[in-house]
């Protein structure tokens, strides 16, 4: 079956290509193992572990063609070799697509496609014998034994397979240009891979070589120079031509293996040069955050040079060891300290022409120079470090374990503007907290002066009414208004100067009272706003109370010549005792200041009188322990209306607001600050009320307040009284 040297003399031609093709098979089965254990990425090793194993069987087939004698051996051999290397270009594609990290390989469409183009070519290789259209077996003497002619199918299907072939070399032609590496090492390899192209040629025209297939020789170049340059090549190419983001990737020696991502665009100083070069001496700060683990990396690149950022502190900022430092020489000129020349520490500084005053320096720099230019020729030291304002901060990420402790990729990710609108954020939360605590500051300070308002004010105010009062009774009381004496009559003197007397002590009495209403009024919003009035809301007779405060008024309104009527139904409604009464004092206050004929009417009656009755069945059938009150759910309504001028309903609402009139500015007609309605509405929201007017210009106002209702299970304390006219005091305005 083997052909024996006895039997036909070796040829130098003969021997070489069986050496050629015993090697390349070696040499694909080498590769085939190293692949295994090289390559991390299971998709690559597997694609790269089928490319190695056939071109082995593809060059083997060649072997067992050479040594055979039989022809019809030779021929079995040969077709084998066609069938097996033209599966070898599928494998090629294989591992381009998962080289360049596309999904080409994984999409049952190729796949299907692949085996269709695949089953053909074969088909038409198998029936060879029949049509004769790809090739020919002749015989021949010497040691070959049968020679091959290719025919013309032959030349279209090896079209087609290196057209298949070259798409994937452009595949990882992107990968490298994406990584930004050299092409040099892919461009001689894949010259390399397609010289058996010419081999074929020229074995076809000349007898000088066989005209066989000489692509095996070419696929096991590929494979020896591809294992030998994936470790520093081609795998770096990988890691950074997957990954989108600016990248590089670190061998474990710590050298620069790989720039990809566009990384020499984000990293100004980094270029092909620094291919090879310790990371720790290109950018000596990033190599020390990766080591130290950290995070972010902030760097300043100026002049195509990294200036590692500090904190920009002049006083405390330690001078290095080393690096680049620069001096500056101050010395007075023309009254001003002047930076007279620049230069390396440690050597002369060279003079500058545009000497420039120290003021006009960064000034984080300047109380640093000032302290050393009391001296006649003072050094200034700059360490180099960045401003902190020009600094970029960068995220680093490692990207994937290190690939079997060889090698590491390191994504920069440019956070510089996120970085800086997180301490714009931060800075305005502390801004923030800064205001809050001022603020409590200011309320703190508010709450003390008015507690002082209250003792300084109202205290020395109160004297003053009560002395007015005191002067007005005393002058009032005496019926001969005047003295008489022995010089003669001089009563009628004395009765004028006394009525005098009486007349400012009543103005002295009605303005202090309305002073002292206002301080109340103010003191009572001021405490409404900031939680420190106490309205325990509870069970209130408001049908009494509001005959109480009525009582209080009575003097007022007939003074006025108004009459003042209140219609009470019993209602009980749960509110504030204290809050209750400054609400009625505030409205009929409010209501006779502006009634200037007519009258005043306060009522007070239950929303749902039905509800009534059958809260009193209720409550016979129930056990009432302690004479508790309880709310029912109902509403019960004091309501206050008046005659007076009334107001344009379209400014009613803002009535509420502090410090707010109907008539605002100084020519207004009726006196007052505009804070007791909106005392009036802030105590009775506070009580769980509700208030609402309704008013037509020279119809008069009615005020009515809500709350919610209470029932007794028995008499209960209260003010009480039949219906009356009562006055009371407060300030409030409209």
């Amino acid at each position: 079956m083997f052909l024996l040297p006895g039997k036909a003399p070796l040829s130098s031609a003969y021997l070489g290509y069986l050496l050629a093709f015993v090697v390349a098979t070696a040499a694909c089965l080498g590769a085939a193992w190293r692949a295994r254990s090289v390559v991390p990425y299971p998709e690559t090793r597997q694609a790269l572990t089928w490319l190695f194993s056939g071109s082995a069987a593809w060059a083997g087939a060649y072997v067992g063609f050479l040594l055979v004698g039989p022809a019809l051996w030779k021929h079995l051999f040969y077709q084998a070799s066609l069938i097996v290397g033209f599966s070898v270009v599928f494998a090629w594609l294989w591992f381009c697509s998962a080289y360049s990290g596309r999904g080409l390989h994984r999409s049952h469409a190729v796949q299907k496609a692949a085996l269709v183009l695949y089953l053909a070519v074969t088909a038409l290789k198998v029936t060879n014998p029949l049509h004769g259209l790809y090739y020919g077996l002749e015989p021949t003497g010497g040691a070959f034994g049968l020679v091959v002619t290719h025919e013309t199918l032959y030349w279209v299907v090896m079209s087609v397979a290196y057209a298949l072939s070259a798409a994937g070399y452009l595949m990882l032609l992107e990968v490298f240009l994406k990584a930004g590496a050299r092409t040099g090492p892919l461009a001689m390899l894949t010259g390399l891979t397609a010289l058996p192209a010419a081999l074929n040629v020229v074995g076809h025209v000349e007898p000088a070589l066989l005209d066989i297939t000489h692509e095996p020789l070419g696929v096991a170049v590929f494979a020896v120079g591809l294992m030998l340059a994936y470790e520093t090549r081609f795998s770096v190419v990988q890691l950074t031509g997957s990954v989108g983001e600016p990248n590089l990737t670190i061998g474990s020696d710590g050298r620069i293996r790989g720039l990809g991502g566009g990384i020499k665009e984000t990293v100004p100083p980094l270029s092909e040069e620094d291919l090879g070069r310790p990371l720790r001496e290109a950018l000596p700060g990033l190599a020390k955050t990766i080591e130290e683990g950290g995070a972010v990396w902030r760097a300043g690149f100026d002049g195509g040079k990294v200036e590692e950022c500090q904190d920009s502190e002049p006083a405390s900022r330690p001078q290095p060891a080393s690096g680049p430092q620069h001096a500056s020489s101050i010395k007075p000129k023309e009254g001003s300290k002047m930076v007279e020349g620049t230069g390396r520490a440690g050597g002369d500084t060279q003079p500058r022409e545009d000497a420039q005053p120290v003021g006009h320096l960064n000034p984080e720099e300047v109380s640093s120079m000032e302290e050393v230019s009391g001296v006649e020729d003072a050094s200034y030291l700059d360490t180099g470090a960045h401003p902190e304002e020009d600094c970029r901060y960068f995220q680093v990420v490692e990207v994937g374990a290190r690939a079997h402790g060889e090698t590491r990729t390191v994504v920069l990710s440019d956070i510089t503007e996120r970085k800086r609108r997180t301490e714009q954020l931060k800075e305005a939360k502390k801004q923030a907290e800064l205001s809050k605590l001022e603020a409590e500051e200011a309320s703190r300070m508010k709450s003390a002066m008015l507690a002082n308002m209250s003792h300084e004010i109202r205290t020395p105010l109160t004297g003053v009414i009560g002395f007015a009062e005191a002067i007005g009774e005393e002058t009032g009381g005496n019926e001969t208004g005047g003295n008489e004496t022995g010089e003669g009559d001089t009563g009628g003197e004395d009765a004028e100067g006394e009525g005098k007397v009486a007349r400012f002590a009543g103005l002295i009495e009605d303005s202090g009272r309305r002073l002292l209403d206002t301080l109340d009024a103010v003191l009572n919003l001021s405490k409404l706003e900031a939680g420190k009035m106490s309205l325990k809301p509870g069970p209130v007779d408001l049908a009494g109370q509001a005959r109480q405060v009525a009582r209080e008024f009575e003097e007022e309104a007939a003074e006025s010549g108004l009459t003042l009527e209140v219609q009470t139904e019993e209602a009980w409604a749960r509110a504030d005792e204290g809050g209750l009464k400054i609400v009625l004092q505030n409205l009929l206050s409010n209501a006779i200041k502006y009634t200037e004929e007519g009258g005043v009417t306060v009522r007070t009656y239950r929303e749902d009188e039905q509800s009534q009755e059958n809260e009193q069945v209720q409550e016979n059938e129930q056990v009432q322990e302690n004479r508790q009150v309880q709310e029912d759910g109902q509403a019960v309504v004091l309501e206050v209306k008046d005659s007076g001028i009334g107001m344009d309903p379209s400014v009613a609402e803002r009535l509420f607001e502090p410090f707010r009139q109907a008539s605002e500015g100084m020519s207004r007609e009726y006196e007052g600050t505009g804070i007791g309605l909106a005392v009036t509405k802030r105590a009775t929201e506070e009580m769980g009320g509700s208030i609402e007017v309704d008013t037509q210009k020279e119809e008069g106002s009615r005020f009515t307040v809500r709350f919610p209702a209470a029932r007794s299970a028995g008499s209960a304390g209260g003010p009480d009284g039949a219906d009356r006219h009562a006055t009371g005091r407060s300030e409030t305005d409209r």
